[in-house]
């Protein structure tokens, strides 16, 4: 069964919360008959690779100006059983709870920047597949 596994920093006083988000999400899709079964478990302080907890600090505190305190990081497992569909797609379904959505353009032509348009994430964030 493949596991979608989030590394994320998060204030701690958010954390918990963005944990109950990712399992209330688990329990629609199988309340939809989109995966058969999943759960969601949060870890706090899990154990990374070396540099990847620096980067989600750097990357939070270029993209908001502002250093990132109170801020810890977190792992959210998403454990996945009989899914209709992508993992892949799933995966970033699920992503819109640590950046935003973007509101792009129709006009094609203003769409060639699609970058101008991208917002940065609430929670800077890692993601891997284990299968």
């Amino acid at each position: 069964m493949p596991v979608i596994q989030f590394d994320c920093l998060v204030p701690d006083s958010h954390a918990a919360t963005l944990g109950e988000s990712f399992a209330a999400a688990v329990e629609r899709l199988i309340a939809a008959d989109k995966m058969s079964g999943g759960s969601a478990r949060h870890t706090p302080s899990p154990t990374v690779p070396e540099g990847v907890e620096e980067q989600l600090r750097s990357t939070y505190e270029t993209e908001h100006g502002r250093e990132p305190e109170g801020m810890g990081l977190h792992r959210y497992d998403i454990e996945v059983e009989g899914l209709s569909g992508s993992v892949n797609q799933l995966t970033m379904v699920l992503a819109r709870f640590l950046t935003p959505r973007a509101e792009l353009p129709k006009d094609p032509v203003l769409l060639m920047r699609e970058q101008d348009y991208e917002l940065p994430a609430t929670y800077p964030w890692t993601v891997s597949i284990l299968r």
